[in-house]
């Protein structure tokens, strides 16, 4: 008799045991839910991190893009000479030390975003412009945030459509070609843009 009277105190035990280990999670369990939350945190995570730098690409490559613009702009608009008759740095032809047609530095300016003037490197064939700020961490040439290097080549434009750095006056007038070049580094990449102008000259 005493054997029936504890046999449903058993089997109820036996059921909320059943009960509670259904309505809860094992360590297993628990487990995979966080790593599988981990992941699309990681990967949502990834795709905000790749979408920042597209736009901070985008940025960049306006603003250089800018720059060479406002470059090519004032080719085409200046006028080449004072009254005297003698040409603006802009628009004089570019030599390296050996008389070679080549890319310069000067000749240009530029105002950066925070106030200071753009440099020309020592030897004069580069011209240095900040194109972000980079919370005051000062690069190498003294400007602080991504520097592009910009350069102009300039050359007459010769009778055949040749580039030449003489000039000889033609009967229909001269042209002058300006090739406006800028260059920055950008998560490891270096990238370059270059936009070319004529007009004619003087």
């Amino acid at each position: 008799m005493q054997l029936l009277e504890n046999a449903p105190v058993h089997n109820a035990a036996k059921a909320v045991r059943r009960a509670a280990r259904k309505n809860g999670f094992t360590l297993v369990e628990v487990m995979v839910a966080t790593t599988l939350l981990t992941m699309v945190g990681l990967g949502i995570l990834s795709v905000l991190v790749g979408a920042y730098r597209v736009a901070a690409k985008a940025r960049y490559r306006d603003q250089a893009r800018y720059v060479i613009k406002s470059f090519a702009d004032q080719f085409l608009t200046q006028q080449p000479a004072d009254l005297s008759g003698n040409t603006y740095t802009l628009f004089q032809v570019t030599t390296d030390s050996n008389g070679n047609s080549a890319p310069v530095g000067t000749g240009i300016t530029w105002t950066n975003s925070d106030g200071t003037l753009g440099t020309v490197s020592s030897d004069g064939m580069s011209f240095y412009v900040q194109l972000a700020s980079n919370n005051g961490i000062v690069s190498a040439n003294g400007l602080s945030g991504i520097t592009g290097t910009v350069t102009r080549k300039v050359s007459y434009v010769a009778a055949d459509g040749s580039a030449t750095l003489i000039y000889s006056p033609q009967p229909a007038g001269n042209l002058l070609e300006g090739d406006f070049t800028i260059t920055y580094p950008y998560l490891g990449q270096t990238i370059s843009e270059t936009i070319s102008a004529t007009r004619a000259f003087p």
